[in-house]
């Protein structure tokens, strides 16, 4: 989908302190291949919540909006947000929109999909009605034992990493003009994640870490591995080249990609198959921070602004990718660069 006034007003992340990676964590060669030089780790108190506030605070701040402006609120995360039974966007609409009683407060847990497709939700709420002035999506991760293993629930591939990060979407009025959104479903790969595994009526993840690559073992007795590969990567390009063919232009249109914090093995990979070079994506941040979850695509925003890598006219693609398999892609022309000092 094309659009024409709604706008980037405000983004801001929280990324705790950078944990090195050190020797003997991985066997020899791996930490080579997939080229994480550490992961951000959170304290002990900072809970995911708390973390999406701070950055929600500042994105409002940067953007300008009025919280009575604002009619949605959307907070997308993957793992725990600190109790059970709760709705920990509701914690967050308090604490930043006060006493709005106009803008819903919705979870979204569409995996690592999850802050691009909130994006994509927030603009089609904008646009069906022109009296909507502004939405907030929010996004907070904290990864922990028992139930994740930062260094191992994936394998070097994937590390994970703590953070938080907001974005607002304005109508008229922003530092980035949204041109366009796209995303693709593809659940023939939802057992992928897993597996074999038996649903219950309780998270084991209390007991233990979650063993998502015994899952992918199970789930490659199912379908063929060139499959489930040959999909990933139809995906991948029927998310991009898809929104891109839709605002009329192709990859060399495009200034910045900002993809997940994959291990660089894998991501090489997907760009290959894209026509993309790994220089125009953020691996430079992501392999000291990690995969934050559905923060990576804002805090990515969030770091090429504050680093002054982005001028006026510059397009920049935001992609989000979903266990389930979901992707959700956002493009983004900058039409001012903010003057705005780095927050972490």
């Amino acid at each position: 989908m094309r659009f024409n006034d709604i706008y980037v007003a405000g983004v801001a992340s929280w990324v705790p302190p950078r944990e090195p990676i050190g020797q003997g964590r991985y066997e020899p060669g791996e930490q080579d291949r997939y080229g994480y030089e550490s992961a951000s780790v959170a304290g002990a108190d900072e809970m995911p919540p708390d973390m999406a506030i701070r950055a929600g605070r500042l994105a409002l701040t940067r953007s300008g909006v009025d919280p009575a402006e604002v009619s949605l609120l959307l907070h997308a995360y993957v793992w725990y947000q600190g109790l059970d039974m709760w709705c920990p966007s509701a914690y967050i609409h308090h604490a930043l929109l006060g006493e709005n009683r106009i803008a819903p407060a919705i979870d979204l847990n569409q995996q690592c999909a999850g802050a691009v497709s909130g994006l994509q939700l927030a603009a089609d709420h904008l646009i069906a009605n022109p009296d909507r002035r502004a939405a907030i999506i929010t996004t907070g991760e904290r990864y922990s034992l028992p139930g994740v293993d930062r260094w191992h629930t994936e394998g070097a591939h994937i590390i994970f990493g703590d953070g938080a990060g907001a974005l607002v979407l304005a109508r008229d009025r922003g530092f980035a003009r949204l041109l366009a959104v796209k995303s693709v479903a593809d659940t023939t790969l939802e057992a992928m994640n897993r597996g074999d595994s038996p649903f219950t009526l309780f998270s084991p993840a209390a007991q233990g870490a979650v063993d998502m690559p015994a899952r992918g073992d199970a789930f490659l007795r199912q379908m063929d591995g060139g499959e489930a590969v040959a999909r990933l990567n139809r995906g991948h390009a029927e998310a991009v080249h898809g929104m891109l063919d839709e605002a009329g232009l192709t990859i060399s249109d495009v200034s910045r990609f900002i993809f997940p914090n994959i291990g660089l093995a894998l991501l090489t990979d997907m760009l290959k198959g894209l026509g993309i070079d790994v220089s125009l994506t953020t691996w430079e941040l992501g392999r000291t921070t990690g995969h934050m979850g559905p923060a990576d695509p804002i805090v990515g925003l969030t770091y090429l602004l504050e680093q002054g890598q982005l001028s006026v006219g510059e397009r920049v693609v935001l992609a989000g990718i979903g266990y389930g398999w979901f992707w959700s892609c956002a493009l983004v022309e900058c039409v001012e660069i903010p003057d705005w000092p780095s927050a972490a």
